[in-house]
């Protein structure tokens, strides 16, 4: 791949730090496992980065790589996500860390869910100026508008925007959120945990990320712990809801802008 050998070959460009890197780094293997992008590991000695080949799709999928670039800028000082080395809007190369993906049994271990909320509150700590609270309806809404008539059939697309309208008209601490925090994008290693792919990531529901783990009793950090408790179970209610559309719309997209790019390759 060309963009992949033009990204090598400017190794030199990579924020490495002194000595990390001593002649260009050689293409290891592609990683499997994203539906998005191609992501490779390269390595020179020891040295292991990972170079990510942008899709060209992004922005029809809700992707923005200047505010993903912003976020990951400043998580960096957090230890939450991989240290970038390079950055375009076309490519992504970034420190390689040893680890897994989260497990089913991570989810039922005290300690591990304990990491994982401290993690989400080191995320939401950080405060974040140059970007507008994300407005749910009009993020669905351009999902919705890809996918034509056929999608109203199924009875989903005012769920959804339901859903969303009632989230964006809630009164809650807008705050760095993943938006994708599936099992996939935890890694764990051994000096903690590590979040993958901030594509999605933008300034959103503090309880959303949590959500996808705890299901009820989410951390005091992540909700209004003023808030009446029947108000509470509505707000979360909603959250679910949405959360749910989004990656189901997701989806729908992926697999659309997939069979147009077969299509035209026959």
């Amino acid at each position: 791949m060309q963009l992949l050998q033009q990204t090598l070959a400017n190794w030199r460009q990579w924020d490495t730090g002194s000595g990390e890197l001593t002649a260009q780094p050689t293409l290891v293997r592609e990683l499997i496992g994203g539906r998005t992008n191609r992501s490779f590991l390269v390595a020179q000695d020891n040295f292991k980065t990972v170079v990510r080949i942008n899709a060209l799709n992004g922005a029809s999928l809700g992707i923005d790589r200047k505010r993903e670039g912003l976020i990951l800028e400043l998580l960096q000082p957090t230890g939450a996500v991989p240290k970038v080395l390079f950055r375009t809007d076309e490519v992504l190369v970034s420190v390689f860390h040893e680890g897994r993906q989260w497990r089913e049994e991570d989810s039922r271990s005290t300690q591990q869910m304990a990491a994982l909320n401290q993690l989400l509150q080191r995320i939401q700590n950080v405060k974040i100026t140059q970007l507008q609270r994300r407005n749910y309806v009009q993020y669905c809404q351009a999902y919705i508008d890809q996918l034509g008539s056929a999608f109203a059939i199924e009875g989903l697309q005012q769920t959804i925007l339901t859903a969303a309208a009632a989230i964006d008209a809630a009164d809650w601490p807008a705050v760095i959120c993943h938006h994708d925090l599936v099992p996939e994008n935890i890694l764990v290693t051994a000096d903690g945990l590590i979040v993958l792919d901030w594509e999605y990531a933008a300034l959103g529901h503090p309880a959303l990320d949590a959500l996808r783990f705890h299901k009820t009793n989410l951390p005091s950090s992540c909700v209004d712990i003023g808030m009446r408790p029947g108000r509470l179970n509505e707000s979360l209610r909603q959250l679910a809801i949405l959360l749910r559309g989004m990656d189901d719309l997701w989806s729908l997209v992926q697999n659309e802008l997939s069979e147009e790019a077969y299509e035209q390759s026959t």
